[in-house]
Parts: structure tokens; C-alpha cells; sequence
């Protein structure tokens, strides 16, 4: 049994998923070489056949060797507080990680991890500025290292340790996991929509020149059917819709399906999936905002969606790196853990409202859409479908209405509360230590609005609430500073 004290390779059947990687990474330029030999006019169908199978053989064999490389050359071990990572075979590479400076520690488990009963680790920090680090590991090499780097996370000044109860388990159940999901904004269904359109529409370079007057005819005829009864494509966009929506629910359930919460006070363990079953790893110490979601609908079921923001790794490229919670409403329960018990009940310092900026912002590039749409419709004498544009614009104004109703920040005693959302309201919660930058912007318009922007940003996250009242803003912009500065300051 090893305790990572001296260099380590992964487990032996590590080989054959690095294998499979390569081979698959290969495979493209082997297959882009058969291809080339299949539409060779002067191949015989013998040679071709030994070609191909001789393209299939190189490729494999170069598989075989560069994962046998690459796994015999990556190595790793703990010393002093640091996880030392070794790997390059040309170049030999050390990264030597803190192990209270890891942001985030997460496993992952495919279809062939799950076949050889391995699990791929995967770590990063703020600091690091290449591709993630990755160990696969059988499940008691996994759950030896993970031993040790709880051992070194424990503070060194006390002789006994912090107890655990990593015992207690939080279930999710796949019931409020579905409702949820029904419960999301439908527009992300019509957005997909939009964009497969888009692409068809993006092809039209492509067609020759001389197909364009077929299409004119077709078109003219067609559209001219479809302006006198409007209703006749309703069918076709509500099917595509409810398929588009069946795909996302898909999605949300292969993704979080069977999710459960190992926790104590210092860590949350999330483990969820259905054909691949992955975990994150969440310290106390690096979250740096919660993010809770209501819409209309959540409210009325008691639902929420949820994200635990942590540090961003210069390596993170999209939002879904985040872990989005869906269900039943468990922000009591994270913000409790997160904040104190007290967080409910702690006194606003100051609370500012946003103004009829946040309309006009919301509402400016929705109207130059609809314009922009009626005027093409106008131009293809398409008068009936004139009110498209306008029941989006109706639908724009409504929501720059509400986003303006929801937006808001708030002060308390050890947290702030940056409010948003359109149809749906939504609450950020930020500590004051996690405070990075502050910054309050103006625009032309200032001098007679008498209103200001208000950014802040996390390591994590940033947000801007418009339209706040200069005065509140300024006030408001010396407090965040001052109370960053000084729990920045207790926590040394």
C-alpha cells in the first residue's frame, strides 16, 4: 500500500484508457488516408484492402507507442504540502501544486473508466496556464490520495485534527430533477431553433447561382399560401419545440440523474450522472458566489435552480463548468453552510434600486431587431407576419420591465446580495473577502440621469447593476472597498 510519498505511476489499467485516447486522437488522419485511397481511381480492390489495413496497423501501432510513452513517463507523489506532478517525454515537466491551492479536484467516470473500474482525477488551480492536469486511478489509489491530501489540508497548528462526518449524505431525487427541468426558460428551446436555422441559412453561399430563381418561384408561391392562413407553420415550430425541449430534459437527466451530496463543514462532494457518473469537489474556502434561480413556475412548486460559483482556472472556457443543481429548493441549506446559521436574519446595511436605465437597456437592441424584421417583411409585402416583430417587441418591453423591478444590490453585515433576472428572479451571494475589483461606470447620458453603473467582480464572477442613483452607488462603492479591505485583512 503507498502513501505517495515517492514517485507514482497510475494504476496499470490507466494504459489502456490513454491508449484509446491516442487512438482515437490518430484515427482522423488514418481515416481522411482511407478515404483518399478509396476514391483513387487506379486502386485494385486487393492492394486497396491491404492499404487500408496497413493505414488501420501504423495507426495503431503509433497509438500503442505514444500512450506507452506518455504513461511511463507521468508520474506523481506528495511532499511538504505540494502534489508533484512529473510527465514529458522529450521535455520532462514539474508542477509542483499547493494542496490548499487547489480550486478544484473532480472525477470523472466514462464508459471505459467504468468498464476497468478507474476514475480520472482531475485537478487544476488558478495558477496553472496549461491544459488541466489529469490522474486515472483505480478506486484505492483514489481514495489513498485523497486521504493524504485531506491529511495535508488540515491545519498544522492544532493537535488534533477537525472531525469529518463525511457520513452525512444529502440525496436529490430524479422526480424534482425532471420537474425542474420542465420548469427552465422554453426560449433556449426556440434559441436552438433559431441557430439550426441559422446554419441552413449560413450554406446559402454555397448553392449555385442559377438554383436561386427555382427557389424565387417556390418561394413567392409558398409564402404567398402561408400570408393568407399564418397558422399553418404553428404546427410544424410547436413539433420541432417540443423535440428541441425533450433533448434539453435528455440532457439535464444523462447529466445530474441519481445526484447525491457527501458533506461536512469544510467540503461538498457531489456525485451524479447515469451512463457516466462524475463528482465535484467543493471546499468552503473557494466558493466565491451562490446563485439561486427562481422563476414564476419554481416559486409555485418549490423549486430552485442553484450554482456553487468557485475561482474560475484561466483553462475554464464555458458556464457549464459550473454545477448546476436543479430540484427542490435547497438554498436554506448552502446558503447556512456557506454564510452561518445568522444569514437569514442579519440587518441591510443599504440597499439601492436600479432605474428605468435597465429598461432601456434591456429593451434598445430587441427594438432595432423588430424594426430591422418588420421592415423586411414590409419590403416582401408580408404584412400579416408584421406581427411577429411586434409581439416580440410587446414580449421585450415586458421584460425589460421586470429587469427592471428585480435589479438591486444589498448590503449586509458579512455578505452582499446583488439581485437580477427578467422573468425569473435571481439572487447573488457574495462575500466581501471574495471582492477583487469595484469599479462604478458612467455614460454621456450621467449628467442628466444622475445614474451609474456598478460592477464588481469575483474570481470567479462578475455582475453590473445599472442604473443605480450616483450618490447610493458612490456610497455604496466605499463600503464594498472598505469591508473587502478589512476581512481580506482577519483572515491572516
Amino acid at each position: 500500500m503507498t502513501d505517495f510519498s515517492a514517485p507514482h505511476r497510475m494504476s496499470p489499467s490507466a494504459f489502456v484508457i490513454i491508449f484509446i485516447k491516442s487512438l482515437k486522437s490518430i484515427i482522423g488522419t488514418s481515416i481522411l488516408l482511407i478515404f483518399a485511397n478509396i476514391y483513387d481511381a487506379d486502386s485494385v480492390v486487393g492492394n486497396l484492402w491491404l492499404r487500408i489495413l496497413a493505414i488501420l496497423a501504423i495507426s495503431a501501432a503509433l497509438a500503442l507507442m505514444v500512450s506507452f510513452a506518455q504513461y511511463y513517463h507521468k508520474n506523481f507523489y506528495i511532499k511538504d504540502g505540494y502534489l508533484i506532478f512529473t510527465h514529458g517525454i522529450i521535455q520532462r515537466e514539474t508542477a509542483s501544486i499547493p494542496l490548499d491551492r487547489i480550486h478544484s479536484l473532480r472525477t470523472k467516470q466514462g464508459v471505459w473508466y467504468r468498464l476497468l473500474d478507474l476514475k480520472g482525477i482531475v485537478i487544476d488551480t488558478l495558477a496553472l496556464r496549461e491544459e488541466e492536469i489529469e490522474l486515472i486511478l483505480d478506486e484505492g489509489d483514489w481514495q489513498r490520495l485523497l486521504q493524504r491530501i485531506r491529511q495535508e489540508e488540515q491545519p498544522k497548528a492544532t493537535t488534533e485534527p477537525p472531525a469529518y462526518r463525511t457520513d452525512t449524505v444529502r440525496r436529490f431525487a430524479n422526480k424534482n430533477l425532471l420537474l425542474d427541468a420542465l420548469c427552465q426558460n422554453h426560449l433556449k428551446g426556440m434559441a436552438i431553433l433559431g441557430g439550426f436555422l441559422s446554419i441552413i441559412f449560413g450554406h446559402l453561399n454555397d448553392i449555385p447561382y442559377n438554383t436561386f430563381d427555382i427557389i424565387d418561384n417556390y418561394a413567392e408561391s409558398y409564402f404567398d399560401e402561408i400570408a393568407a392562413d399564418p397558422l399553418r407553420i404553428v404546427p410544424v415550430l410547436a413539433t420541432v419545440y417540443v423535440v428541441v425541449l425533450l433533448l434539453w430534459i435528455g440532457r439535464a437527466l444523462l447529466r445530474y440523474y441519481d445526484m447525491s451530496l457527501t458533506y461536512d463543514r469544510k467540503l461538498l462532494t457531489f456525485t451524479h450522472g447515469l451512463l457516466s457518473r462524475a463528482s465535484s469537489r467543493f471546499a468552503f474556502d473557494k466558493v466565491c458566489t451562490i446563485w439561486v434561480k427562481r422563476n414564476f413556475i419554481e416559486k409555485r412548486f418549490g423549486l430552485c435552480t442553484l450554482i456553487l460559483r468557485q475561482a474560475l482556472n484561466v483553462t475554464a472556457k464555458k458556464e457549464e463548468d459550473n454545477l448546476k443543481l436543479y430540484g427542490a429548493d435547497s438554498s436554506s441549506f448552502f446558503l447556512t453552510w456557506w454564510l452561518g446559521e445568522d444569514y437569514g436574519t442579519a440587518p441591510d446595511i443599504i440597499t439601492s434600486k436600479s432605474g428605468k436605465g435597465v429598461l432601456v437597456h434591456s429593451l434598445l437592441p430587441d427594438l432595432l431587431l423588430s424594426v430591422a424584421a418588420a421592415a423586411v417583411l414590409c419590403y416582401f409585402n408580408l404584412y400579416v407576419w408584421t406581427s411577429v416583430p411586434a409581439i416580440y417587441l410587446l414580449i421585450s418591453v415586458v421584460k425589460g420591465i421586470m429587469a427592471m423591478r428585480h435589479s438591486k444590490i444589498t448590503l449586509k453585515d458579512s455578505y452582499i446580495i446583488v439581485y437580477g433576472g427578467r422573468f425569473a428572479e435571481i439572487e447573488n451571494y457574495i462575500k466581501y473577502r471574495n471582492i477583487e475589483v469595484v469599479k462604478i461606470k458612467s455614460t454621456p447620458f450621467t449628467r442628466w440621469s444622475h445614474r451609474v453603473t456598478l460592477s464588481i467582480s469575483t474570481a470567479g464572477s462578475n455582475f453590473s447593476v445599472r442604473s443605480l442613483k450616483i450618490d447610493e452607488a458612490k456610497l455604496i462603492y466605499e463600503l464594498l472597498l472598505f469591508k473587502a479591505e478589512n476581512t481580506s485583512a482577519n483572515k491572516f
